[in-house]
């Protein structure tokens, strides 16, 4: 799975540098390359998280794509780092799934992150060029499960990388808190909603993680929400 990630990240090494090529003088972190631990494929039920944006990075040097994928491995998914919401509502999501702690995969859908945070305006739409990586990035993941922790605020984005994406509304949320995302290249349990530190903020936690947990994995679609 790894060799397959680098392989797809080594095609696009000409795209990525001309993004950071395009930053001269400002401080673009990434890309953010994927090389998921062992634990990963030995879950019932994989998951893949996808977030926003980092809050700094390693930086592309030397045309070095397997350095790049090591800053991911050394990460770990924020084994060490402080306990934010973004990854204390993760471990909790891999419990609610019956996985193990760090053994989810995750991604981002921008690559980059402009002075450790998001990108707008020209900045954003450059960066959007390689967002396509994503499709790619879950096929060879092949996840059970995919959140989308984007909020509304990027459906703008995965509409443009998942042509002809549905959001259908789940019973008991507003389709802006919750929406099950219907495209070939994703998993059937695949769902969009807050940030999690919007979602702790906003009360919407447990409610979430119960959801979570409740997800009738004997169905190809859960039925609870059709």
């Amino acid at each position: 799975m790894n060799d397959e990630l680098y392989r797809l990240y080594q095609t696009r090494l000409t795209d990525f540098e001309r993004v950071i090529l395009q930053f001269s003088g400002t401080d673009l972190a990434g890309p953010l390359l994927m090389s998921p631990n062992a634990t990963y494929g030995e879950q019932e039920n994989p998951l893949l998280i996808v977030g926003q944006e980092t809050k700094g990075w390693g930086y592309l040097q030397g045309h070095d794509i397997r350095k790049q994928m090591v800053v991911y491995e050394e990460f770990n998914l924020g084994d060490g780092y402080y306990s934010s919401p973004f990854w204390n509502v993760t471990r909790k999501v891999e419990r609610a799934l019956g996985a193990v702690p760090y053994s989810c995969a995750w991604t981002n859908l921008s690559k980059f992150d402009v002075d450790g945070g998001r990108s707008y305006g020209e900045q954003e739409q450059l960066i959007a060029t390689v967002d396509d990586l994503l499709v790619a990035e879950v096929n060879i993941l092949k996840p059970k499960v995919c959140l989308f922790f984007t909020g509304p605020d990027f459906d703008s984005r995965i509409q443009r990388i998942f042509a002809g994406i549905t959001y259908q509304s789940v019973p008991d949320w507003p389709i802006r808190e919750m929406a099950l995302l219907k495209h070939p290249d994703l998993p059937a349990y695949t769902f969009r909603t807050y940030h999690p530190n919007y979602l702790r903020r906003s009360g919407l936690e447990p409610g979430f993680i119960e959801f979570i947990s409740g997800l009738p994995f004997s169905a190809d679609v859960p039925p609870s929400i059709l």
